[in-house]
């Protein structure tokens, strides 16, 4: 019966393991938050470690009509499409407003990412790709406004 107990017990907290998924926890700024002075950096807390090395992190200006920016469907519907189309493009630097990734190390469970100097007022969209340290990829983005 011992045998019993501790074999359930080990292949319960196997699967749960195995379910575990790096999700965003929170963030800063916030998602649909409006900032007034532009932040320096985005930071991003899963709720498990990601490999930051085999994870991609971007963010983008979203180009819509400033009567847009308070209509969050409309910016969702926009920031879904660019998320789409952007996420895994290589070389995208120029277009971006971010400087990369600024957290040192191979995994962790925050991720700081460096925005570029004099952005524009406007709406920007977060995305990511991460391989949690379980194996997992979960992606996904927000989006944050700076209107000073």
């Amino acid at each position: 019966m011992r045998r019993l107990s501790l074999w359930l017990w080990a292949t319960l907290a196997l699967t749960g393991a195995a379910l575990a998924h790096a999700y965003l926890d929170r963030s800063s700024p916030a998602g649909w938050e409006r900032v007034q002075s532009l932040p320096k950096e985005v930071r991003l807390v899963f709720t498990e470690p990601v490999e930051l090395r085999l994870s991609t992190f971007k963010v983008y200006p979203l180009n819509v009509p400033k009567e847009a920016l308070n209509d969050r469907t409309q910016l969702g519907a926009l920031g879904g499409q660019l998320y789409a189309q952007v996420l895994g493009v290589k070389g995208d630097e120029a277009q971006r407003a971010d400087t990369g990734v600024k957290t040192p190390g191979q995994s962790s469970d925050q991720v700081v990412i460096g925005l570029k100097d004099g952005l524009k007022p406007g709406a920007y969209v977060v995305m990511w790709r991460v391989l949690s340290v379980d194996t997992h990829i979960t992606q996904d983005f927000f989006i944050f406004t700076y209107q000073p």
